[in-house]
């Protein structure tokens, strides 16, 4: 019997295969693979003749020139269609052609060694970049790949070669790729490339940062990716799962298909309550809000119903330029970010650099557990006051509240605030308008700042928990880590007694309280918050429609009840099969909109998580 069309189409191999990777960007869709070809250059040793040696570094000085003009254009072109923040990315390419070690590296090579200018510059571009590519930081280490991508530029000039660009790709393809260079990752068009995958890169990366902010499904560390791929080859990229299928069966395709239209479905109805108000049946209200790191992201999260920006990353500042910018450079972003959600507020959280997100030419053995973000800030006070006095003076809108990270200890709290009051009072004697009553903020991350709640509520106009860093660090478990990842769950009773606990705090000083993790979008976990009391939540804006619609039917009451019985439990999975079976008798109107296919999304995942995907698609 010959084979099905379909089938022909699934690649080479015709054998399904399941790759895993890191999911970073949600969704699922069905294409076919088009890799995108870096176009790895044969570069030439040849050497040049005597005396050509000036008629090379000439040449060499044209391509630099041309790659300039080419990055200066792509600059303005990025800054007119997606922002001057996303423009940021394109700078940090024209700074590092400009680098002085490689040049003038280069042009050297050529004339002592009468290398010819491709080689010298590739050789000269290799040994800059190898430092940083032996850094334990991944954040120094993908400063690589803006050098890569400068380099591959000049290179091509060099050889006459045109520098290959996703515009070549079909509309809806995934694309497939070791990498990809930080100026096409700034272009990427949601309306052409339906997903990626690729084998590098993490949540920190400039392909990371821009397929958040464009909504388009990323798949990252997909080990040996290019090796097991076929051009054009069929393939499902699920975002939610963190797999990537080739040549799926035809029952896997009937599933995601499937899949596709359920999750449309829902889109089209959930897209019409971002004008309704998240209030519950027995009428008390959430506050829903987005969390972002790019002004550009601000009509996203108005689209989807925001109502201001619970957490804005002001380190996507340093992670885009690779330094830390300057005050002038901090306050148009922040000025320009209360402008866009005005009169909703805006929640600027000061730089939570380290962890993942490591300054250049630092790093430690535990960076999770070691010196960042107020612990950084405060020992280098300097920095930290260029970036108050940013804030500060963009507060002048009157929307814009200061949060500060990783508090541990009043102490840290207190001396934070004593630099924020001289930072004022250097502003006042320069004449230099704030708002004088801004209000100034913490996130709740560490289980000591939980369990101090009480008297750090004193302290603070709000709160906000951050239950991704307060779950890891309750139960020690690095989600990153594979090996342990499965220990990770925000509906641990541990976890859970935490957030009580700073909800409770919170509310017995008069303040406001948040959550702004991945919990606040989980709809079982809305559930629980209702109950404990939360004012706020905090999510990617692409999640608040179905924030407002779970909302909109619960009753705060019977959540509270959950809640009770929910804290008393010992174990996660305890929690969500009580969850599940008390919203299906008690919230009806919820466990009709939660569970239509009798299978929850939390639910489905942690089935995976005890049989693995294919179990269960």
């Amino acid at each position: 019997m010959p084979k099905r069309t379909d089938e022909l189409k699934s690649g080479a191999s015709g054998r399904e295969r399941i790759l895993r990777g890191i999911p970073v960007a949600p969704g699922i869709v069905l294409g076919s693979i088009h890799v995108y070809d870096s176009d790895q250059l044969s570069v030439p040793e040849d050497l040049i003749e005597p005396g050509a040696e000036e008629k090379e570094v000439a040449r060499l000085d044209r391509a630099i020139d041309d790659t300039r003009r080419e990055l200066t254009e792509l600059r303005a072109k990025i800054k007119a269609q997606a922002g001057k923040d996303f423009a940021e990315f394109v700078e940090v390419l024209l700074l590092l052609l400009e680098e002085a070690d490689v040049v003038d590296g280069a042009r050297e090579m050529i004339r002592q060694r009468r290398a010819n200018a491709a080689h010298a510059y590739a050789e000269t571009t290799r040994r800059f970049a190898a430092p940083l590519v032996r850094s334990h930081a991944a954040f120094v280490r993908e400063k690589t790949a803006d050098i890569a991508d400068v380099a591959n530029r000049v290179l091509h000039h060099l050889l006459g070669r045109p520098v290959p660009s996703l515009y070549d790709a079909p509309t809806g393809a995934v694309i497939v790729a070791h990498d990809l260079p930080p100026s096409e990752a700034t272009l990427l068009n949601p309306a052409r490339v339906a997903a990626l995958a690729v084998e590098v890169g993490g949540k920190t990366s400039h392909t990371a940062l821009m397929t958040k902010a464009k909504e388009i499904p990323l798949l990252a560390g997909v080990e040996g990716l290019l090796r097991k791929v076929v051009p054009g080859e069929r393939v499902i990229l699920d975002g939610y799962r963190g797999i990537l299928i080739l040549a799926p069966t035809r029952k896997r395709l009937d599933f995601y298909k499937q899949e596709q239209a359920r999750l449309e479905r829902r889109r089209t109805m959930l897209s019409r309550q971002t004008e309704a108000e998240p209030v519950t049946l027995d009428g008390k209200h959430l506050d829903l809000m987005a969390n972002t790191e790019f002004v550009a992201e601000c009509d996203a999260a108005r689209r989807h119903g925001a109502r201001g920006v619970g957490l804005f990353r002001s380190e996507y500042q340093i992670i885009a330029r690779r330094r830390p910018p300057t005050e002038d450079e901090q306050y148009e972003v922040f000025a320009a970010l209360a402008r866009k959600m005005k009169p909703y507020p805006v929640i600027i959280r000061t730089f939570d650099m380290g962890g993942d997100k490591v300054l250049a030419g630092y790093c430690e053995a535990n960076p999770f557990l070691g010196w960042r973000a107020i612990r950084f800030c405060i020992d280098n006070k300097d920095f930290f006051k260029t970036q108050l006095r940013a804030i500060l003076r963009a507060s002048t809108s009157g929307n814009v509240k200061i949060m500060f990270p990783m508090i541990a200890t009043l102490e840290e709290l207190l001396r934070v605030k004593l630099i924020v009051n001289e930072t004022r009072t250097e502003l006042r004697q320069q004449g230099i308008p704030f708002d004088e009553q801004v209000p100034l903020g913490m996130m709740v991350e560490i289980p000591s700042a939980a369990l101090l709640a009480p008297r750090l509520a004193e302290e603070c106009s709000f709160f906000s928990i951050g239950s991704n860093d307060l779950t890891q660090y309750t139960l020690a478990v690095d989600r990153g880590n594979e090996r342990v990842a499965r220990l990770y769950d925000h509906f641990h009773p541990a976890v859970l007694r935490l957030i009580k606990l700073t909800v409770d705090a919170a509310h017995q000083s008069e303040i406001s309280v948040a959550l702004c993790g991945e919990f606040a979008s989980d709809p079982l976990g809305i559930v629980i918050l209702a109950g404990m009391g939360i004012d706020e939540l905090s999510m990617i804006p692409a999640m608040i429609p179905q924030a407002i619609s779970v909302i909109r039917a619960l009753d705060q009451g019977k959540a509270r009840e959950i809640v009770e019985k929910v804290l008393t439990f010992a174990t996660p999975l305890e929690v969500t099969k009580y969850l599940r079976r008390e919203i299906d008798r008690k919230l009806p109107e919820l466990a009709s909109l939660l569970f239509q296919n009798g299978k929850s999304d939390h639910a489905a995942l942690l089935y995976e998580t005890e049989h693995g995907p294919s179990s269960y698609v």
